[in-house]
């Protein structure tokens, strides 16, 4: 039996899994100074052609049915026909969610991280709202997801509130000084001062339907 790893779209977007045809952009991405300033910083060339591979290999794993620790889409703009972002769901337990996370294992609870990166040219059009809010309703619907959760670095302005217009819950700054000794993740080093921690809860969407954002992006 195989895992459901779809593609589906937006007034705008398509969304899609990962493919190697993707590989540049990825990589071009990861290694962007201005599309990494808030997760880290910058990978190398090598790096992120590690990343992206292990992407797609995750990807492939779920399809077959395997263990589902990170599916990646890309994000492609329907009008221009050009990959614009890649976005994904983790059930990965890193450093900055580790606490939350087991807490919410703990509770019985089928959570998942979401996070999104989009080129600089996406900037300003409500891309991350649309793209971000469909993957939700693919995860509640497709993946019967009960939590999605979303970490972001609180310098992040523009992520703290495109997150807040899609009615995330906001729950408090995750004040461990975390830094280049203690948050390390595939090897790849990060320096992220404070954690930013919001969620979302299934009950939460089936009240307030996502779909009920998308009139305000015409």
């Amino acid at each position: 039996m195989t895992t459901p790893l779809h593609s589906f779209t937006t007034e705008r977007l398509l969304i899609r899994p990962l493919a190697e045809q993707d590989r540049n952009f990825f990589c071009l991405q990861f290694t962007n100074e201005k599309v990494m300033r808030h997760t880290g910083g910058t990978l190398t060339e090598e790096q992120a052609e590690k990343a992206f591979q292990r992407a797609l290999n995750a990807n492939e794993r779920a399809k077959k049915g395997g263990k589902k620790s990170l599916l990646t889409w890309a994000i492609v703009c329907l009008k221009q026909e050009i990959v614009i972002g890649t976005q994904t769901l983790s059930f990965l337990i890193r450093p900055h969610n580790k606490k939350i996370i087991q807490q919410a294992e703990e509770s019985g609870i089928k959570h998942t991280e979401i996070g999104i990166m989009l080129s600089p040219s996406a900037n300003g059009k409500l891309f991350p709202e649309e793209a971000m809010g469909a993957l939700m309703e693919y995860a509640f619907t497709q993946l019967s997801i009960c939590r999605i959760n979303a970490f972001y670095d609180s310098k992040n302005i523009a992520t703290k509130r495109f997150v807040k217009k899609l009615g995330f819950s906001e729950v408090k700054t995750l004040n461990d000084n975390y830094n280049a000794a203690n948050l390390k993740s595939d090897n790849l080093t990060t320096n992220i001062p404070k954690t930013h921690y919001q969620y979302f809860d299934n009950e939460h969407w089936q009240q307030q339907l996502i779909i009920k954002l998308f009139p305000l992006l015409s």
